[in-house]
């Protein structure tokens, strides 16, 4: 249990090497006027956080840095949480506030106005779509030889894939390959309706088996797990990665998406889940924090999205514009729930 001083000089070392990444010396702390302490009394209290194992003394400075640990217990008992400023809130605005008709651009828009307010990376999981079901399938034809598969689920996520379908097939037939298609799928998973459609469906309608290919491919990669990210280039300006070889390894590390996808998946049902450095599963990210965060749908997890960036990350800026970034996601996905009732 750390004394009330010990925490003050923590916190104040903790906010400064996050504010300038450079380890902190007792002479500067003792200039700070909120740390009423002689620079003796300083010192022994940093060496007794050193040997705690709540600083580490780089061998090239006379300064501390944070360990793990104490950017744990920073997280956990000391960092503020402010309100983002109306500035930033205006400029989340601006960006939902664009007219977006598919889901892909509102998960494309949300890794950029991540990475933009937060200068990380950012990462944005396509939405869980296991646990959706699907309210219509419907096929539209278009030309002579094409027609578009839309699938709408009980969420309002609407998946639209332009199929190759053979000469003679009217609109009629894909009416009625609509209806077939809906009846068999409604109110059934993803995965639930592709077996049922392969079962069921083939049996009745087999005669057109190069379109039934096409439209399994479409429903199964509604399941696709992807990741999209924003702001990479943002690992230019830490002076951790200032090493090209360490820059160039974190990006081909960054291209393993299905690593990616599973970190997020991590979050489980939490508001708010921060992995620092050695917390990390993966040893890739044993220097990286990662702060993720869930996106709803009338009150249910649909995906989640987060942040990776250095351990001395801001994290109560992170966790404020995660959490308004959430509540604009949440906004908008109802509309497309909205939206898709009414098709």
């Amino acid at each position: 249990m750390l004394s009330e001083r010990k925490m003050m000089i923590l916190k104040s070392i903790i906010d400064d090497y996050i504010l300038t990444g450079i380890p902190v010396g007792s002479r500067s702390l003792s200039k700070k006027p909120d740390l009423d302490f002689s620079p003796a009394t300083i010192r022994n209290e940093m060496a007794d956080l050193e040997e705690m194992g709540y600083l580490d003394k780089p061998h090239t400075s006379a300064g501390r840095m944070p360990s793990d640990i104490a950017y744990r217990l920073y997280v956990d008992r000391l960092m503020n949480i402010n309100q983002i400023t109306n500035q930033e809130a205006s400029s989340i605005r601006s960006y939902f506030n664009m007219k977006m008709n598919e889901m892909e651009q509102v998960i494309d828009l949300t890794a950029k106005v991540l990475s933009d307010l937060t200068h990380h990376i950012s990462l944005v999981g396509a939405p869980q779509l296991d646990t959706i079901k699907i309210k219509r399938i419907q096929l539209v034809k278009l030309t002579e030889n094409r027609a578009l598969l839309v699938i709408v689920t009980d969420s309002g996520i609407i998946k639209d894939t332009v199929l190759a379908v053979a000469g003679g097939i009217d609109d009629d037939y894909l009416n009625m390959l609509s209806n077939v298609l809906t009846q068999n799928a409604a109110e059934k998973t993803l995965v639930e309706a592709t077996r049922i459609i392969r079962e069921v469906c083939c049996s009745e309608i087999g005669e057109h088996k190069a379109l039934m290919d096409e439209i399994f491919s479409a429903i199964e990669g509604s399941e696709r797990k992807d990741v999209v990210l924003g702001g990479v280039k943002n690992i230019l300006d830490y002076p951790e990665y200032s090493d090209t070889k360490k820059a160039r390894e974190l990006l081909q590390l960054l291209e393993t998406k299905d690593m990616l996808y599973d970190m997020l998946d991590m979050t489980g049902d939490l508001e708010f889940s921060i992995k620092i450095g050695s917390e990390n599963l993966y040893e890739e990210f044993k220097n990286m924090s990662v702060v993720t965060a869930t996106y709803r749908v009338g009150g249910n997890k649909i995906g989640s999205f987060g942040i990776i960036g250095p351990t001395r990350m801001d994290y109560g800026k992170v966790i404020s514009v995660l959490n308004y970034v959430g509540l604009s996601l949440n906004d908008i996905l109802s509309c497309f729930l909205e939206n898709g009732n009414k098709k």
